[in-house]
């Protein structure tokens, strides 16, 4: 709710909202409408929400809408370019803002906006927040003709000292791709020392959005957080600055250039022209820049020519095209003020390939997944992917582009849990096509045996997820999956797509919805097709997310990552998650890319307590060519094909194991049940192991620790277990010979009578 807002400047605004909004024309006056956002397929849709435009760009300020993942409102969740005819692309981002303490939960009562300028030559708006003791105050600007947005927010404690917080602005594109903070491609986190460029960019082909950040000190989820750390003592105040630049297409010459003027660098120019080896222009050819080895920027061409601005110093240049092999990287120097000719003329036309995938048993085609082990892998991700799949169609047949040259392939189908993955070589000649053929040799069959894999927690392409439907379901069947899964943050939009492509290949589809407040996340299934959030994740407490997941006809209420930052059980710790603790939530997560031993932990405790609160598993993948599907899973038994209420009711009952990589296959008891001990008289239980790695050991774990441990040879090994003469439970934990492991749901034990039997 709005506290102030100047109300002579509303009138203004509702009067700019009637003659603006209608109309998609270029002009290089900036504007604030009040209202639904006017950017396509916006994420601000509350009538009190402010968009603020010029001829480059427009961005939303969702004041009355709700941001994505329980932030405060008050902050930009939609940003796009002016398109060539003067019309706003799509939506760009799911979130670009302040985050005063790296996505901790954010104790918030009051937002007050304030329009400091509104004038046809600049747009300047204020927006203050409270984070519990913390005001936190962001000033937004936008100048005419300009495709930057200036931010600059302060943070004054009004509490106590406050230690070791991470503070800064975030770019979560909306699709396309990621361009890391130079030196830390890769890299999820990172402590940044003395980078080449201190910028992140979303990028696609047809535009780009940069964050300029020049206070980070260091980054979180691959450059898309840039934070610096710091401290406030009571009554201290901190700003920090920044800009968003945004493009109209995916050239980022503009990029550098506007690093050149905000530092004041010396500067000179590189230009030239870029060929086939036959004399062919590139018609959009891109010049990747590095320095010190460090992919540092590119520029992209137009007709065969490039033209880009450097710092002065000293580079490595290489020309690329969608399709084409790089050329030969040559060493620049540039120098103050001068223009320098480097042409290319050495890049060969794209290949093609033809694969066909099969089951080396059975014979029959097979689900798969392609990757470039070795060979060319293009750093504009838009020019050439470096990862493929089989069609939904045509199974086990995949269709790809390639640059020339001589590659190693990977494939793999249920890879790392099912099969080990088969490397194929092949050269790639210009114009042609290269057919091949690939037999997987599948180790076990887990739904002949009543078991059922799903990744319990992945995402397609809502917010920050870049996966489509389609592309969900042909990674998860790839990675050997036998249900598809969607938990999509608030939104249930993909379930109806991803429910029909799976129908048409005979898999069960597990509906699923990552509820998101920003004190935890949870998994709430099956719901139903068509079912829609009602709660405000940002507003609501635990009782009535569990309430509305209930309406939503979810049987099962997980808690995500529980003890990230933003996990339930942390915020419990730390008092933040409103409402407290609700006993409802049934299972407890084992992510497959946070630390989750804590929650391993946890659950043990709870099992000790005689709380059946059971596992659950996935890979939290949001883009499947760069991110793993089924990294780690669930195997749920079921005993047949199950629907997705059964799915989850199996799941309920801890008929279930967390794997990331071994295969357990119990012979005469099932997690989650309970079996009956009587005094001085030993019970011994049998499960037979699997990994295509090799096993190295498995253990029975009990209330007390360890109970029993065995050393483990072979891919196939059956084991014996005798039970503790106790009440209590025992689960397993199976090791390979690569440090993967599996994690069982507990097996209860009950001490009785004889007489009982």
């Amino acid at each position: 709710m709005i506290k102030s807002f100047r109300k002579t400047l509303l009138v203004s605004v509702v009067m700019l909202a009637s003659g603006l909004a209608a109309t998609a024309q270029s002009h290089a006056a900036v504007s604030i409408i009040q209202g639904k956002t006017i950017i396509p397929a916006g994420n601000a849709t509350s009538e009190k929400d402010l968009t603020v435009r010029n001829n480059k760009l427009a961005f939303s300020l969702a004041v009355g809408s709700a941001p994505p993942w329980g932030v405060a409102r008050g902050c930009i969740v939609d940003i796009a370019n002016v398109k060539k005819d003067g019309s706003l692309s799509n939506d760009r981002v799911a979130f670009a803002d302040f985050i005063p303490n790296n996505w901790s939960s954010w104790p918030n009562t009051y937002q007050n906006v304030e329009i400091i300028k509104d004038s046809k030559d600049e747009a300047i708006v204020k927006i203050t927040r409270d984070f519990g003791k913390m005001v936190i105050s962001t000033v937004y600007s936008l100048a005419s003709d300009s495709d930057l947005i200036h931010v600059k927010t302060t943070m004054t404690n009004e509490g106590e000292a406050v230690a070791d917080l991470l503070s800064g602005y975030t770019l979560w594109p909306d699709g396309g791709y990621k361009f890391a903070v130079p030196g830390y491609a890769g890299k999820d986190e990172a402590v940044v020392d003395n980078p080449i460029a201190d910028r992140f960019v979303g990028y696609g082909a047809d535009w780009a959005i940069a964050l300029h950040a020049p206070y980070m000190t260091e980054l979180k989820y691959k450059s898309r957080d840039l934070y610096a750390k710091h401290s406030l003592k009571k009554s201290q105040s901190m700003s920090f600055e920044a800009h968003y630049q945004v493009l109209a297409s995916g050239d980022l010459s503009p990029v550098v250039k506007a690093e050149i003027e905000r530092k004041n660098l010396q500067a000179g120019t590189l230009t030239g022209s870029v060929k086939t080896q036959q004399g062919k222009s590139v018609n959009q050819p891109a010049v990747v820049v590095l320095k010190d080895d460090v992919p540092y920027i590119w520029v992209i061409g137009q007709n065969g020519e490039y033209n880009i601005d450097l710092p002065v110093g000293d580079y490595q240049v290489y020309a690329a095209g969608k399709g084409y092999s790089d050329s030969t990287k040559h060493d620049i120097t540039i120098k103050n003020n001068e223009s320098q000719t480097l042409s290319f003329a050495d890049l060969l036309s794209p290949g093609e390939v033809n694969i066909q995938v099969t089951d080396a048993q059975t014979k029959s085609a097979l689900d798969a997944k392609i990757q470039i082990e070795k060979g060319n892998k293009p750093l504009i991700e838009f020019f050439g992917a470096k990862t493929f799949f089989t069609q939904l169609d045509s199974i086990g047949q995949a269709k790809f582009t390639l640059a020339p040259g001589d590659y190693q392939l990977k494939v793999s189908a249920g890879d790392n849990f099912l099969a080990k993955p088969v490397l194929l070589d092949a050269s790639i000649v210009p114009n042609k096509t290269t057919n091949l053929a690939s037999a997987i040799p599948v180790s076990t069959y887990p739904t002949q045996q009543g078991w059922y894999a799903g990744d319990l927690h992945h995402h397609a392409d809502v917010l920050e997820g870049l996966t489509s439907p389609e592309y969900l379901v042909r990674s998860q069947l790839a990675a050997g999956l036998n249900v598809t899964f969607v938990s999509d943050h608030d939104s249930t939009k993909n379930n109806v797509v991803i429910k029909a492509l799976s129908d048409k290949r005979g898999v069960p589809f597990i509906p699923s919805i990552e509820i998101s407040p920003s004190w935890g996340h949870f998994n709430v299934f099956p719901v139903e097709i068509g079912a829609q959030l009602s709660v405000d994740p940002g507003v609501d407490d635990i009782h009535s997310i569990i309430k509305d997941a209930r309406r939503m006809g979810a049987s099962v209420v997980a808690s995500n990552h529980p003890y990230i930052p933003y996990g339930y059980l942390s915020s419990l710790e730390k008092n933040t998650a409103p409402g407290g603790f609700d006993p409802s939530i049934d299972l407890i997560e084992i992510n497959a890319v946070v630390d989750y031993k804590k929650a391993i932990e946890k659950a043990r405790q709870l099992w000790s307590e005689g709380l059946p609160y059971y596992y659950t598993a996935g890979s939290d993948t949001h883009d499947v060519w760069n991110q793993t599907t089924g990294l780690n899973r669930m195997f749920v038994y079921t005993g047949s094909k199950p629907n997705a209420k059964a799915f989850a009711q199996a799941m309920k009952n801890g008929r279930a194991y967390v794997s990331f990589g071994p295969v357990i296959y119990p012979q005469d008891v099932m997690f989650g049940d309970t079996i009956k001990l009587a005094k001085n008289q030993q019970k011994s239980i049998n499960f037979d192991l699997l990994s295509v790695n090799g096993l190295k050991s498995v253990q029975l774990i009990g209330n007390d620790g360890v109970i029993s441990e065995q050393t483990l040879s072979g891919d196939k090994v059956s084991v014996v277990f005798d039970l503790p003469q106790k009440s209590g439970w025992v689960s397993l934990v199976v090791e390979d010979k690569k440090e993967k492991k599996a994690f069982s749901n507990p097996i209860w034990l009950k001490m009785v009578d004889k007489a009982q039997f």
